[in-house]
C-alpha cells in the first residue's frame, strides 16, 4: 500500500450566511498520523471534519474561503471530483448508520457502485475490511444478517469497515465513541491506532483521555477559531497557550 498523504489546511474560513463559524484555520496532519480535534461544544469541530470532504458546502447559504490540500488534490472549488474526494477521503459519523441491508452488503455497497461485480472479489473485499475494522471474527458467521441485529459497538466498526472498503487515504471520524459502551470504546481506540500508518486520520473527540491515549497530534479549537496545534504530549503537558491550559484543566468548558 502506498503511504497515505498528508492533508495541509491553509487559512480554512466556513461561514453560514453571515456568521463564520470557522475563522483561518491552517494546519498539517503528516502522512500516517492521528491528530485529534478536542474544544469545547459549539467551536466548529464538527464543521471543520465536514468541510474537509465537502459536506457542508452542500447546504445553502455556505461559503467557503482557503484551501485543503489531500496530497497533490485541492479539495475546494468548483471543478473538484467530489465522488473521488469522498472516496479518498471516508468518514465515520458520531451515530452508527448502517445501510438497512445485510451486513455484507453493507461493505460490499461502495464496491459496487465503482463497478465490482464478480462475487469473488466482492466477498475478498468486505473480508479484508471486516478484518481491517477487527470485525470479521464476530460476523463471519452472520453476514447475511441485517447490519440493525449488531450491537452498537459492532454497527460502528461495520460503518468503518464500509468506508474501508473502497481503499480511501484519509479517515474523518467524529466522536467515533460518543454513542458506544466503555468496552465498545476501547476496541474503536484500538482499532484507530491498528489504523494508523496506513490511513491518515482525523478524530474529533469531547473524551480528552482518548485524545492522550490515541493521537499523534492535538489540535485546539475554540470559537471557530485554531487556537493551538501540536504534538500530543506537547499540548497535554506544556500547552503554549492560556486558553488551552484552561480548557484541559477545566476552568473553561
Amino acid at each position: 500500500m502506498n503511504s497515505p498523504p498528508d492533508l495541509i489546511v491553509d487559512r480554512l474560513s466556513v461561514a453560514y450566511r453571515d456568521q463564520w463559524v470557522l475563522q483561518e484555520i491552517s494546519l498539517t496532519v503528516p502522512s500516517g498520523r492521528v491528530m485529534a480535534v478536542i474544544g469545547p461544544s459549539g467551536c466548529g469541530k464538527s464543521t471543520f471534519l465536514r468541510t474537509v470532504n465537502r459536506l457542508v458546502d452542500r447546504m445553502p447559504g455556505v461559503h467557503l474561503k482557503g484551501q485543503i490540500h489531500v496530497g497533490s488534490v485541492e479539495a475546494i472549488g468548483d471543478d473538484v471530483d467530489l465522488v473521488g474526494l469522498r472516496r479518498m477521503v471516508g468518514m465515520v459519523f458520531q451515530q452508527p448508520n448502517p445501510f438497512p441491508f445485510s451486513v455484507f452488503d453493507n461493505v460490499a455497497y461502495g464496491p459496487r457502485l465503482e463497478g465490482v461485480k464478480n462475487s469473488s472479489r466482492l466477498r475478498a473485499v468486505v473480508e479484508h475490511s471486516l478484518k481491517q475494522a477487527s470485525l470479521w471474527d464476530e460476523v463471519r458467521g452472520k453476514l447475511r444478517r441485517p447490519a440493525s441485529s449488531l450491537s452498537g459497538g459492532q454497527q460502528q466498526r461495520l460503518c468503518i469497515a464500509r468506508a474501508l472498503a473502497v481503499s480511501p487515504q484519509v479517515l474523518l471520524m467524529d466522536e467515533p465513541t460518543a454513542a458506544l459502551d466503555p468496552s465498545s470504546t476501547a476496541k474503536i481506540e484500538e482499532l484507530i491506532l491498528a489504523l494508523k500508518g496506513e490511513y491518515t486520520i482525523i478524530l474529533v473527540t469531547h473524551n480528552l483521555q482518548q485524545a492522550a491515549r490515541v493521537s499523534d497530534l492535538i489540535a485546539f479549537f475554540r470559537d471557530g477559531r485554531l487556537i493551538e496545534v501540536g504534538s500530543t504530549r506537547d499540548v497535554f503537558t506544556a500547552p503554549k497557550r492560556e486558553e488551552t491550559e484552561e480548557f484541559l484543566t477545566g476552568r473553561y468548558e
